[in-house]
């Protein structure tokens, strides 16, 4: 059986199914607009992404039986959202977007700490920093979380994200591959609800 592996990306989504000796039998692709913005914004309608998702997977795997899906993504890009309904309630903030520096600069001085654990270097363009802005700016209800979640919730009802996104987040301690409180602290996200 095959597997559809489905790429969303800052422009498009590219949907693939291959074969288990490697042979692709079906490529599709659906496009996504940024909305690049002043001051650095950088957002994406989320029921776009969805859309693109759906679309690309649907066209690829037409007529293809297919075993299993693999999901890859914008590993940087967040969003709030209702997790009762899974409706969004905010715009996705793209990981291009620049407006978390203003939630790096007070905490530059742990740069340190945060490349000890995280492995990463504190930068807006990271996950957590857009999460606390989107906090701090846009909505404090729902959740708020990579785009993959909301994504995964949306096709499987699951509240969940991989470990290599969750790399990319600046709040997961490498050495014990769990979020770390302080880390979550530090971006007053400590309340937060996060996925498995």
């Amino acid at each position: 059986m095959a597997v559809l592996a489905i790429d969303q990306g800052t422009s498009g989504t590219k949907a693939v199914v291959v074969e288990p000796d490697g042979t692709v039998v079906a490529f599709a692709e659906a496009p996504v607009h940024p909305d690049y913005r002043g001051g650095g914004a950088v957002e994406q309608d989320p029921g776009d992404l969805l859309s693109s998702v759906l679309e690309a997977g649907r066209v690829a795997a037409a007529g293809a039986p297919v075993e299993a899906v693999a999901l890859a993504n914008q590993g940087e890009t967040v969003l709030a959202w209702d997790p009762r309904s899974g409706k969004p309630l905010s715009r996705a903030i793209v990981w291009q977007d620049r407006r978390a520096e203003s939630v790096c600069r007070p905490i530059a001085d742990r740069g340190a700490a945060f490349a000890a654990r995280t492995g990463l270097v504190l930068s807006p363009y990271f996950s957590a920093p857009k999460m606390a802005w989107l906090r701090a700016n846009v909505t404090r209800d729902g959740v708020v979380t990579t785009s993959d979640v909301w994504l995964l919730h949306q096709l499987t009802g699951r509240f969940v994200t991989d470990i290599s996104t969750a790399s990319r987040s600046l709040v997961l301690d490498l050495d014990a591959l769990r979020w770390a409180p302080d880390l979550l602290t530090w971006f007053d996200l400590a309340r937060e609800a996060l996925p498995e």
